[in-house]
This record gives C-alpha cells, structure tokens and sequence, in this order.
C-alpha cells in the first residue's frame, strides 16, 4: 500500500477526536441524541481546521447501523464507507469545479431519490462560496425544503461571499482557529505513535507555523520527518525558514532601544540564511503585538496564546518601554507591513522601516516636549544637573539690621529640601503643598499663565481670570514664604493682570509648523497637522 500522510492517517473519525472545535462538537452530538438535526448547515471557518472532516463525522453519526447515535461505531459498513469516500449516501460535492446551474439541476433530481444503504442521504458542498449566483438560487428551494432524507453542509472558507438568502434557510457553524498550544500537544501524540522524535521547541515553531490549521501543522511535520529523524529548532528553521522567538526578541530589543547598528547586523544575519523577510515581518508584528498586549494586561491567559519561550522572551522585554511607545511601534510596523510585502527589495524596506522605528526612543515624552517648547528646559532635553541637597537644619542668611551681619536661624525641615532644584520644581512643589491645605488657593494658582526669569516668578491673569489675582495677592505672603521653605532662598513673586490676546487658529498652526519638535515629528511619521487646540501653558511657552 501506497505511503498515507498523517494529514489523512490521523484525520478524527468521532466527534471526541476533534480538536479545537469542542463547542461546535457538543452542537452536533446534541442535535444527533436529540433527533434535531438540521436540513441544511454551514460550516464556516480556515482552511484545516476540521470543516470537511466534522461533515463526514456527521454523516457516519446518522448513517451508523447503531444510529442515529452521537457515538458512531466506525466499524460497520456504513461508517467504514464514510471513512473511505466510497459511500453512496454520502457525497462530497467540490464547489469550485461545479459552479454552474446545470450541476445544481443536477442535485436536486438526485435528492428525491431514497437512500440505498443508511437512514440518510448527506451532501457535503466544499468551497460552497465558488458557486454562481444563479447556482444559488436554483438551490434555495430544494435547500429550504429538502426531502426529509436528505442534509445539507456547506463548507466554505469565505462565508461573506454566501447569498444572505441561502444563510438564512442554514445553521451557521463557525469554526475557529486552533490555538497552538493544542496543536502543539496534539502533534506530540502524533510523534509518539508514529515514532517520530521532536523537540518541544521544534514542535512549538511548527505549530506557530501552521497559523491555527491542524492539517497545515500535520503537513510540515510530515515534511520534516522525511528530511531528518531527529527533529530539532535548527532544522526547522533551515527547512521552513522560520525565526526562533530569540532572534525577535533581540531585534525588538534594538528597535526599542535605538540600536540602529543591532538591527541591521540582525537583518543581515537573516538575509544570509534564506529567511524569507516578508514572513519574518509578520512573525516580528505578531511578537510586538503579543508584548504591547502582555504589557497592558498582564495576565495574558485566555487573551493571547504563548508557548513557554515566548513568554519569557516578553517577560524580559515588557520592562524595556512603556505602552506608548510600544503602541506606536506597533502601529508603525503595520503600517509598514504591506510595503515591505510588496516591496521589490524586501530586505532594504524592512532595515528603513526598523531604523526609521528605531529613532522614536529618542522622542521626548508629551510633558518634555512642552517643557522644552516652553524654554524651561535646555533644547537637548536633559534635565538641570541636581546637586545634593542642602541641610535645612542650620542657614547662614544676611540680616536686615547690616549688609555684612550674618545670624545663624533655626527653620523647620521640610519634607523635602529643593535648594539647588531648579525653579520650576520649587514652584510645582509649592502648588501641591499649597493644594493639600488651601484647594481654592492652588486652583486659582494653576489658572495663571507662570513664567520665570532671574527677577523670580511672574504669574498673569488673562482676560476674565484676572478676577482670581486680588484673592492671590491677600495670600501673597504665605506664598513666599513657603517658597522659602521649600528653596531656602527669597524668590520674588510678582502678580499681574493682562488683557487676553486673541490668536486664530492660523497663527497657532503656523507656530506649530515652525517648532522644531512638531517638524522633527512630521517628517519622522510623515504626518500632517490636522488641528491646533490653544492651552493654557502655565510655563509661559508658546501657546500651542
């Protein structure tokens, strides 16, 4: 006898034998026990996820001399004529080569016919969606009400393409991808009764492979099997060309940390060994995709499917970017992703598409960038050096009785000592504490547009807040004064009031434009400026 592929040798002859399909399983036993089987069903779904296959086991559970039963016995004529395609009640029916009218009239004179050997007569249409729209319709009828003896399934990849009017007169069944962590058991049974040696990392990237498709899976570790005894990753990734979930994690690493060198080095490791680079796109996306998910979930049971190496993979990862910038990796890499599918020289597109991603983690954060925007900050971006702060137990300070007279005072310390801090963080600091005892206080404070300069703090109220500045001024003092609990220095505080400019929305975007951040931004994202909302920049910077 000639060799059987495992596709076909393992192929689930009961309903328990279905993997991945359990809901769908339980329907159909139900519906056999209960003797409530439909006329006409559509299964839908994959390719290789069992749609054909729970038909036959279908028309077995009618058909079985035992049966109806939700049971078959497999071993009577009836079940063992289902299992061979030699059955006479039951026809498969490939719609991709019967798409006419004429095969359709064809059908429906042989429906009327009882069955010769079982209590049913079963027709399975496979690719239903290839039939014609007049097809169709010289089907609904006889698909509606059918002779009592007879059952319909069509299995289609593509239901969208069914007529509403033929899923209406069908149960629709469908049927989903299988995760991998089953398909990846399921092919270790499979090599064990087979004698087949695997490694479970082998195994793992075939299932990975075979994108949710049982028979997809059963097909690549028939091919490997013939190519070597002993299955291992490398194999696998030399045969299939597929990348090992290291190799992910170490380019995501570089893109993420802006390791441009990294990743062309990576790339160009990949190119040597035939990797086929439109499909590592999409194993890269995926990985991205499954790290953006762990990383606001969590907990990714039941969310996402991960083998064993892969989580630890992300484990090491998630800590190495927050959220945002992972979003928009993610975001950036499907879009990329049909430009380096189609690209003529896949392996240039991907190296720009990575270095280009690669540069985000030198953007700076919403808050810097207004910051810097506002001049509060040096252009670089890096903060004001911070030197140790000072001891607020004891403070040499010059009296008002002299110039050159200094007394030693005793002050309280604070919860935090900001003598060298910058200016802007004594004055956030002051606000929140402000805040924890006088709450009107501070939010008439955060309504102030505040600048700084070497005078001290200036706070203006535009337009109609202006009516917030003499409340300010009554507790002026008590705003000093914890200024210089917080410093331990005297910094002026000026309150003033002023009349509200109004800027249209043109001179808002042609600023915009003309920041050097909004442009580095625009050509790194090749965006465009669709609106421009005015805020109320306490810092004192551009109003945009």
């Amino acid at each position: 006898m000639s060799y059987l592929v495992l596709a076909r040798k393992w192929r689930p002859q009961t309903f328990e034998d279905l993997i991945g399909q359990e809901p769908i399983a339980r329907i159909l036993k139900n519906a056999v026990s209960q003797n409530k089987v439909a006329h006409a069903y559509i299964f839908s779904g994959p390719r290789g996820v069992g749609k054909t296959t729970t038909a036959r086991i279908l028309a077995k559970a009618l058909n079985c001399l035992s049966g109806p039963t939700p049971e078959p016995c497999g071993k009577c004529r009836t079940c063992l004529a289902v299992a061979d395609g030699s059955s006479i009640d039951v026809s498969e029916i490939d719609g991709a080569s019967n798409t006419g009218v004429d095969n359709i009239r064809d059908l429906r004179e042989r429906v009327r016919y009882a069955p010769s050997g079982g209590k049913y007569k079963v027709y399975i249409i496979d690719e239903a969606h290839m039939l014609s729209t007049s097809a169709f319709n010289a089907l609904l009828k006889t698909l509606e009400e059918p002779p009592p003896h007879v059952i319909f399934v069509l299995a289609t990849t593509d239901p969208k393409k069914i007529p509403s009017t033929v899923l209406s007169r069908c149960q629709h069944l469908p049927f989903r991808r299988i995760s991998g962590q089953k398909i990846k058991e399921r092919l270790k049974f499979i090599s064990g009764e087979d004698g087949i040696k695997a490694t479970d990392s082998a195994l793992e990237m075939i299932a990975r492979a075979a994108d949710g498709s049982m028979r997809d899976s059963l097909t690549i570790l028939d091919q490997i099997a013939s190519f070597s005894e002993d299955i291992t990753e490398s194999e696998i990734k030399d045969l299939l060309g597929i990348t090992d979930i290291e190799t992910l994690a170490r380019l995501t690493t570089a893109v993420i940390e802006g390791d441009g060198k990294d990743i062309i080095t990576i790339i160009a490791g990949l190119a040597n060994s035939g990797t086929d680079l439109k499909a590592f796109t999409k194993d890269l996306l995926q990985f991205v995709r499954n790290l953006l998910i762990t990383k606001i979930a969590g907990e990714t049971e039941g969310i996402i499917d991960l083998s064993e190496q892969e989580s630890n993979a992300i484990d090491t990862l998630k800590n190495k970017a927050n959220e945002e910038h992972l979003a928009v990796l993610l975001s950036e890499l499907i879009k990329a992703e049909p430009g380096i599918r189609s690209a003529f020289y896949p392996r240039i597109a991907l190296e720009m598409s990575l270095i280009r991603l690669s540069m985000l983690s030198r953007l700076k954060s919403v808050n810097e960038a207004l910051r810097i925007i506002g001049g509060n900050q040096p252009a670089s971006g890096s903060p004001e050096p911070k030197t140790q702060a000072a001891k607020p137990k004891k403070q040499e300070s010059v009296s008002d009785k002299g110039e050159g007279q200094k007394t030693a005072i005793i002050e309280k310390a604070p919860v935090r000592s900001l003598a060298d801090s910058p200016i802007l963080e004594i004055w956030d600091s002051a606000v929140k504490k402000i805040d924890e005892t006088n709450h009107p206080l501070a939010s008439k404070l955060e309504e102030g547009v505040v600048s700084f300069n070497d005078a001290g703090i200036n706070i203006v109220f535009n337009g109609g807040l202006s009516v917030h500045a003499e409340s300010v001024k009554e507790n002026l003092p008590l705003i000093k004064k914890l200024i210089h609990d917080l410093s331990g220095r005297n910094i002026a505080v000026q309150i003033e009031t002023a009349k509200q400019k109004s800027v249209s929305k043109k001179d808002l975007k042609e600023d915009a434009l003309n920041n050097p951040i909004v442009k580095e931004a625009l050509e790194l994202f090749e965006g465009r400026i669709v609106d421009v909302i005015p805020l109320n920049n306490k810092s004192g910077g551009d109003n945009v």
